[in-house]
């Protein structure tokens, strides 16, 4: 009786599945049955189109990395993921993460299999960086150029009477000496100029005449402007139309004429008008407001015409801080005690800083006039620059 020949060891067919061969065809070909089922899915969902390029390629790329077992677990991972998010479009947090986690294993792939790629990344971060630090170092420059003082020298003509000399105040400083001192450490340049020197300090020249009014000021400076031709005018005029009752109804229209005169003679200028101080003289405050709203009309004037005329309010009708109140006008009712005239110094600076924002202040023509008078002038005797002999 024949023998039944025996099956083949069992052991056998162990080594054979365990093989690397066959677990390498059995996970590609897994890998390419559960692809096959997602683009199917996928298909019917909507998110593969026919029509659509990208998507088409995409579907390509991903089957055809499928042949790698190692890229196949991701390529089905984010394959998985979109098929999952196009179904639930509400739940987008949730795959976000999926998505973010089969980046980042894409990408240590990526760059343990492909270094080169990651060399040609450098230069565009650094390329980045540096338009970074152009975009910051053009900042600060552009912010420098708004914050910090006009390199535009300031030739000033003070033009006035009494008050603008500085009346009652010791060693005839008034505002003139404080307000340059503030322009000063703002880093402009200053040169105080006119017919007249007066006041204890060195660049104290000004075109200022005790007791004058507005119109025999304009004849003074026709006499004055065309020979220094200054870029600033600060002007305080009014008050003795008031104390002499000469021409009040009419102190808008000649304030007017004289700084078209002025913004005429020296066609570089910029004019600061001051409104008239507080009075205490009797019952003149109330023509005083009438005058002040002469001078703020003319303003308008200014404005609607474009010329480079800025009010300098003194007034302390108009609710504005830092101004000449009662208190700080001395006994004669008119004149400014110090700190009143401090206070004008003060805002005489903020009014050619608003000049100068604005664009108005120009460069000083140039007609042998030094830009710095006390530089000039510290040290020298007889005649000094900006006044005239």
């Amino acid at each position: 009786m024949e023998k039944i020949q025996d099956a083949p060891p069992r052991s056998s067919r162990m080594v054979f599945i365990r093989s690397k061969k066959g677990i390498a065809i059995f996970t590609g070909v897994s890998c390419l049955l559960v692809a096959a089922i997602i683009v199917i899915a996928l298909a019917a969902t909507g998110v593969v189109h026919a029509g659509g390029s990208s998507d088409g390629s995409k579907s390509n790329e991903q089957l055809a990395a499928a042949s790698s077992p190692t890229s196949a677990i991701v390529v089905i991972t984010s394959t998985a993921a979109a098929a999952v998010g196009a179904l639930e479009p509400t739940s987008t947090s949730k795959f976000t993460s999926v998505s973010t986690v089969t980046s980042t294993t894409t990408t240590s792939t990526s760059t343990s299999t492909s270094t080169s790629k990651t060399t040609k990344a450098k230069p565009t971060t650094s390329k980045t960086s540096t338009s970074d630090d152009s975009t910051s170092s053009s900042t600060p420059t552009s912010g420098k150029s708004a914050a910090s003082p006009s390199d535009v020298p300031l030739r000033i003509m003070a033009l006035g009477a009494s008050i603008v000399k500085g009346e009652t105040s010791p060693g005839y400083l008034g505002f003139r000496k404080p307000m340059r001192d503030q322009l000063v450490e703002l880093g402009y340049t200053v040169n105080m100029v006119g017919s007249v020197r007066l006041g204890d300090f060195i660049d104290n020249d000004v075109e200022a005449y005790g007791g004058k009014k507005i119109k025999e000021m304009h004849n003074y400076a026709k006499k004055a402007v065309p020979k220094t031709l200054p870029n600033v005018f600060l002007i305080n005029l009014g008050t003795n139309n008031l104390l002499q009752n000469k021409d009040v109804d009419k102190v808008g229209e000649q304030m007017e004429d004289m700084i078209n005169y002025l913004l005429k003679a020296s066609d570089k200028s910029t004019v600061i008008l001051s409104t008239m101080l507080t009075n205490k003289v009797g019952d003149l405050e109330t023509k005083v407001l009438d005058m002040n709203e002469q001078y703020r009309s003319i303003m308008k004037n200014f404005e609607a015409d474009g010329k480079p005329v800025v009010l300098a309010e003194m007034h302390p009708s108009q609710g504005a801080a830092g101004v000449p109140s009662v208190n700080e006008i001395g006994p004669d009712g008119s004149h400014p005690t110090v700190q009143g005239y401090e206070m004008m110094g003060d805002i005489f600076v903020k009014a050619i800083q608003e000049a100068q924002k604005k664009g108005f202040i120009q460069k000083p023509a140039k007609n042998g006039i030094p830009d710095d008078g006390e530089a000039e002038r510290s040290g020298s005797s007889g005649s000094q620059a900006g006044a005239l002999s």
